[in-house]
């Protein structure tokens, strides 16, 4: 690992509990500057501003921490359209912006994106949701959390709930999307550890809280209570998935207490939930870190500097067991 990007993940790390990295903080730029903040551009292509109150949030931070460093932005909304997102990167290709960052609707539809903009001698910087692997030539560093790390967590501490044995259903988010894709592969290959705990279906909810409410409604009408666990990609939709197992309890269909949740990423929401005793366990991760790391990669690739090409966030799991050491989220 460079040294500067030590830097970067220590400064991840050390906002983390806090909910958002020190902004102030500026030890992660070389001295002296090869070229001053205020003459770099960052092109920035977001996932799609009306996801949910993670991406929301993440925008927020990004313009905010941008305009406190004093860095100049271009920043486009794909609306989860992988077509709108490959016309937004030609868009800043032609802006001719310093450097990118993109947070790809699509992991392989964004490559032949990519691959212009590395043509065009414009390095990129994907953030939060992985490219595919063919992308790899195309760009300078993924800026993130390790998905797959995070489903594996949501993973154990669901086999610590059931005691190692039960019936799962999955509620996963957008289809195609590498997130999406990592939390379930994470997720199923520990669960798959553990011969006495079965996967009874798995259906994706898109990241609505609204759909994953349907979603488990769907599901409890199916499989009453013989559903023990609930794991869903982010937090969002399990407090969906929560919400229909309420309203089954208070109808008598499935035990109170019965069935225990798990996901990746920790909206403020589950945190309530979580300390009521009414969801198991979450991973914390913080929109405000992730979108001032991409920030910070950007401006380092700018200046020329080396980075890691994965630069990893850290993501601690929380239970009722230790919740109250870290702050309510945000979002």
């Amino acid at each position: 690992m460079s040294v500067l990007s030590k830097i970067v993940a220590a400064t991840m790390l050390m906002g983390l509990s806090a909910g958002m990295a020190s902004a102030e903080d500026t030890s992660w730029l070389p001295s002296p500057l090869p070229k001053p903040i205020s003459e770099i551009t960052i092109g920035f292509s977001n996932l799609g501003s009306g996801v949910n109150s993670y991406v929301a949030t993440y925008l927020d931070s990004f313009n905010a921490y941008a305009k406190e460093l004093g860095v100049k932005t271009v920043v486009l909304d794909a609306q989860v359209d992988p077509a709108k997102q490959s016309d937004q990167v030609r868009d800043l290709i032609a802006q001719k912006v310093d450097v990118m960052v993109v947070w790809p609707v699509n992991a392989k539809a964004i490559v032949p994106a990519l691959r212009r903009a590395h043509d065009a001698g414009i390095p990129v910087v994907v953030t939060n949701s992985q490219a595919d692997a063919s992308a790899d030539p195309y760009f300078s560093s993924f800026s993130g959390p390790d998905n797959y790390v995070q489903a594996q967590a949501a993973a154990e501490m669901m086999v610590k709930a059931l005691g190692g044995k039960g019936n799962i259903v999955i509620i996963g988010g957008l289809p195609g999307y590498t997130v999406a894709q990592l939390r379930e592969k994470g997720f199923l290959d520990t669960i798959a550890k553990y011969p006495d705990i079965k996967i009874l279906d798995n259906q994706p909810a898109d990241w609505s809280r609204s759909k994953a409410q349907s979603v488990m409604e769907n599901f409890i009408v199916r499989f009453g209570d013989k559903i023990d666990g609930v794991y869903s990609a982010d937090s969002d939709m399990g407090v969906g998935a929560l919400s229909a197992v309420k309203a089954a309890v208070a109808e008598k269909k499935i035990p109170e207490g019965h069935v225990k949740f798990t996901d990746c990423t920790l909206f403020s929401a589950a945190y309530d939930e979580i300390k009521a005793g009414n969801y198991y366990g979450s991973v914390l991760q913080s929109p405000v870190v992730d979108a001032q790391s991409a920030i910070r990669a950007a401006i380092l690739v700018a200046e020329g500097q080396k980075v890691d090409k994965n630069l990893y966030f850290k993501s601690p799991s929380i239970t009722q067991k230790n919740i109250d050491q870290f702050e309510r989220p945000t979002f």
